[in-house]
């Protein structure tokens, strides 16, 4: 499968100086907004998405599949592609356990009635809830309903030709309560209906967000240098390559180097500039290496993970 290259940038939410870590250095938490690429990378100038209905009708609940294929459309709404659903099956066997795939020429003859550039196939899908319960130590009663999905999805594309690529999902949900009856404990619990609408509609929001970038909340620190650090001023104001200029000036101590260094780290991160950041967080692991006090060695450990989360970030 060729894959796009995705640039993974940086995206700055409400950027918070918090309490300072308790450290040796004091060292202020600050929060970002990373994202992360799609799970499912489709090739460039796929936009049309059709998701089509491809399943023999659940006996339990006829409508599921739509529900599945309607979740993930409106998921769809809200990235760069434009969905659409065929609700009408595609599948014409007896039992929701026999799978019927579609042939290339039938998905190709698809993609060009309905002007799509890639199709989601959803082949198959089996929900299976289960109520329990049981008396507890503690004289009361515990209920939870089970909930298990499975689909399988196939899903084709044009890349120098008909790609297809299957599309396995399984995963289990629970809801459950603790009552002091067991009727109490039971009639707190969704509908078995309801449940299984919840089902249907997590497969198809799960499958969405894998074709969808994911953002991620983290939390990174910054080294404060003293009352004098121009560094620190242009960083809070979120001046990030003035505050790169500031820190990579020379210090009168070793260790200020150090802190600094991690500092443009952190703001070449924020910039998207992963490279120049792994760089700065190396020179920050040599200076501490270099100082050999118990404190610099945490600091150097605690550079060394953090220069494993830029690479992990380059790697995607």
């Amino acid at each position: 499968m060729a894959y796009t290259q995705v640039v993974n940038r940086t995206v700055l939410g409400c950027l918070l100086l918090l309490l300072p870590a308790m450290l040796a250095a004091q060292q202020w938490r600050t929060s970002l907004e990373i994202s992360h690429p799609a799970a499912l990378r489709l090739p460039d100038g796929v936009q049309q998405v059709m998701l089509v209905n491809n399943t023999v009708a659940h006996p339990d609940a006829p409508r599921g599949a739509f529900f599945t294929l309607m979740a993930a459309s409106e998921m769809l709404e809200g990235s760069d592609y434009v969905p659409s659903v065929l609700e009408t099956s595609q599948n014409r066997s007896a039992s929701i356990y026999v799978k019927q795939l579609l042939s290339n020429e039938r998905a190709d003859s698809l993609m060009q009635t309905y002007e799509s550039d890639a199709l989601l196939v959803l082949n198959q899908e089996i929900v299976h809830p289960t109520l329990d319960s049981y008396a507890t130590d503690n004289d009361t009663y515990y209920a939870y309903i089970q909930g298990i999905v499975a689909t399988h999805w196939t899903l084709f594309y044009r890349d120098e030709g008909l790609r297809a690529r299957t599309l396995i999902f399984t995963d289990t949900l629970y809801w459950e309560n603790e009552a002091a009856s067991l009727e109490a404990a039971v009639g707190a619990l969704p509908e078995m209906e309801d449940v299984q609408y919840e089902l249907f509609v997590y497969a198809g929001e799960h499958l969405a967000q894998r074709l969808m970038p994911r953002i991620e909340t983290v939390d990174r620190y910054v080294y404060d240098l003293g009352k004098d650090d121009a560094g620190m001023q242009y960083f809070v104001r979120q001046q990030w390559q003035e505050a790169i200029h500031a820190w990579t000036a020379p210090k009168d101590k070793k260790r200020l180097d150090a802190y600094a260094a991690a500092n443009c780290a952190l703001a070449s991160e924020i910039i998207g500039d992963l490279p120049v950041a792994c760089s700065y967080a190396e020179r920050a692991i040599a200076l501490f290496d270099a100082l050999r006090g118990a404190d610099d060695r945490q600091q150097a450990a605690n550079m060394r993970y953090y220069l494993e989360l830029l690479q992990a970030r380059m790697a995607e």
